[in-house]
């Protein structure tokens, strides 16, 4: 039988759901939630708002006022102790003179990194580490990852046909899966800061890469980044039209200037990368780098086959959602990964399976790479 979590376990999980409420409306700061409790009760709660405004434990403590003094305080992540868009909050927690902050993890980030829990000690507040570690790990992932590599989470999501396929040979791709499958993707988008795809992509199927099926949405729409190293997207329609969302061109000098131009007239940004090319016409490792330094924790990869075998190749793939639909596009339509050169089964990913759910009549499957990148260092 299974132990019974302890008290400090128990707000510790409160706070991670509180959490949740600030997944979309956080980024580029992370997700945290924060429980106040005295005299065994819960007197305050809150969670991260959108960037400048107010953390979690500052919202918590606004609910309780002078009430915090000798109080313990549950928070997901290390209390910042740097001022940025605001004040610290390991000073806010010394100013309400609590008494115990207990902490999920430490934040990564070097201008925090320990500094907020020694801060904390040396104020005489006893500080309590690692409580629901695992969990908080998982729940905050795509900022973890950011802090520590400088790049940005990148999840694929794809829909694809039971054989395998992302499109038809003609390149049609419109509708493969539910129409509740399409509802559920749109959720990734907006728990995403930038959705990237590729010129082929861009040209033929011409995507808003909005988001239109969500309950909540962030409160600045999600970049979209499309790679043409040469210069084959048109200058019009929905990713050229920026009421409806910022558009960021990559591209290297071999795209004529004159194109660059007409993509910056028609409201696009242009980001010019690398002078080598490889197989995807960019340095994948360099267009990552870029968006990690514009602060964008989580991109979504919903490029084409070619897009695709480009980052698992290079190995830049976190996660992958699979959207499977009732249809059959045969051997000539476009497969999920292509250019992969995988010729063996020796030679084949093992992907950790992470769940799966019923969208109508689809389903999506759920799958990280962290553990086949692991087994082949």
């Amino acid at each position: 039988m299974a132990e019974a979590p302890s008290f400090d376990e128990q707000m510790m999980h409160r706070a991670m759901q509180l959490a949740k409420k600030g997944r979309i409306i956080a980024p580029p700061n992370p997700w945290v939630g924060c429980v106040i409790v005295k005299d065994g009760n819960v007197i305050g709660e809150g969670y991260t708002h959108p960037a400048g405004q107010a953390h979690a434990e500052i919202n918590a403590l606004k609910q309780v006022k002078e009430h915090a003094k000798g109080s313990t305080v549950y928070v997901t992540l290390e209390p910042c102790s740097h001022f940025g868009r605001t004040p610290p909050c390991t000073k806010a927690l010394i100013k309400a003179e609590v008494a115990r902050v207990v902490i999920g993890i430490r934040d990564p980030d070097s201008k925090v990194h320990g500094n907020g829990i020694a801060e904390l000690k040396n104020a005489g507040i006893e500080v309590v580490e690692g409580v629901a570690s695992d969990l908080i790990e998982e729940s905050l992932v795509p900022y973890l990852h950011h802090r520590r590599t400088g790049r940005p989470y990148c999840w694929a999501k794809a829909a694809v046909s039971i054989d395998g396929r992302v499109a038809a040979a003609d390149s049609t791709s419109q509708w493969i899966t539910s129409e509740e499958a399409q509802h559920d993707s749109h959720q990734l988008r907006a728990e995403s800061q930038a959705i990237l795809i590729g010129a082929g992509t861009a040209s033929i199927d011409q995507p808003s890469l909005t988001i239109r099926y969500s309950a909540l949405v962030p409160p600045s729409p999600p970049l979209r980044v499309v790679l043409d190293a040469r210069g084959r997207v048109p200058a019009h329609g929905p990713l050229f039209d920026p009421f409806q969302a910022p558009t960021l061109m990559i591209t290297s000098k071999q795209c004529p200037e004159n194109v660059q131009n007409l993509w910056r007239q028609k409201g696009a940004e242009v980001a010019i990368v690398n002078n080598s090319l490889d197989h995807q016409g960019v340095d994948l490792g360099e267009v990552l780098d870029l968006l990690g330094a514009r602060h964008i924790l989580q991109i979504l990869i919903e490029g084409g086959g070619t897009l695709l075998g480009s980052f698992l190749k290079d190995r830049l793939i976190q996660r992958l959602s699979l959207y499977i639909g009732p249809r059959i596009l045969g051997s000539n339509g476009i497969p999920l990964f292509n250019d992969t050169s995988i010729t063996t089964l020796k030679e084949a990913p093992i992907l950790a399976f992470l769940g799966s759910k019923n969208l109508g009549n689809s389903m999506r499957l759920d799958y990280s790479f962290e553990e086949f990148y692991a087994n082949l260092l």
